[in-house]
């Protein structure tokens, strides 16, 4: 959307929308450049002149990953979503995370990269833990509820290795979730 004028030193809002390719999830970095007429103003009369002159400034690049799609939406009861939601949608699988300071780190990594809501304070790991399970859930793009549940383990060389369960309202989502991780 344009801004139509924005006098000096004031601050102004611009903003820009881009649709999402059907059933394609739109991932990548996006370049903007702020495009602009400088004009005089008279300063008797405030008014600015009818001609300026064109400029452009690059904005920084705009990176949108896939947990962009993701809200952060709690559940009361994780237990109970969970048993409610058609288990023929869920998906499991385990990923190598590498070494890490702690259990804690790698935890707080996933919850980051997954943009999700912890549930009840899963999100805290003890201290000189082994291994944590950690809940979250959330809402993907078009009202898809999701569940997840992560299993932790680190071994003593600091190597943390992940179970991944996902569930949700659409098989494709559960897939989707999948991807963020073995591409983050």
């Amino acid at each position: 959307m344009p801004l139509r004028s924005l006098p000096y030193d004031s601050p102004g809002q611009t903003y820009v929308a881009f649709e999402k390719p059907q059933g394609v999830p739109a991932v990548g970095k996006f370049s903007n450049i702020l495009r602009f007429i400088v004009k005089e103003v008279e300063l008797s009369t405030g008014e600015a002149e009818d001609d300026g002159v064109e400029d452009e400034y690059q904005l920084e690049e705009l990176e949108v990953v896939a947990a962009d799609y993701l809200q952060k939406v709690g559940v009361s009861n994780f237990r109970n979503a969970w048993e409610n939601m058609n288990p023929d949608s869920e998906r499991v699988d385990e990923y190598g995370l590498g070494p890490r300071e702690s259990l804690s780190e790698a935890v707080n990594a996933v919850i980051n990269l997954l943009g999700m809501q912890p549930s009840e304070g899963t999100e805290v790991v003890p201290s000189n833990s082994r291994s944590h399970t950690c809940l979250l859930s959330g809402v993907f793009i078009g009202s898809m509820r999701v569940l997840v549940r992560l299993s932790f383990g680190i071994d003593g060389e600091r190597e943390v290795a992940m179970k991944l369960a996902i569930r949700s309202d659409d098989e494709s989502v559960s897939d989707a979730i999948h991807e963020i991780v073995a591409s983050g």
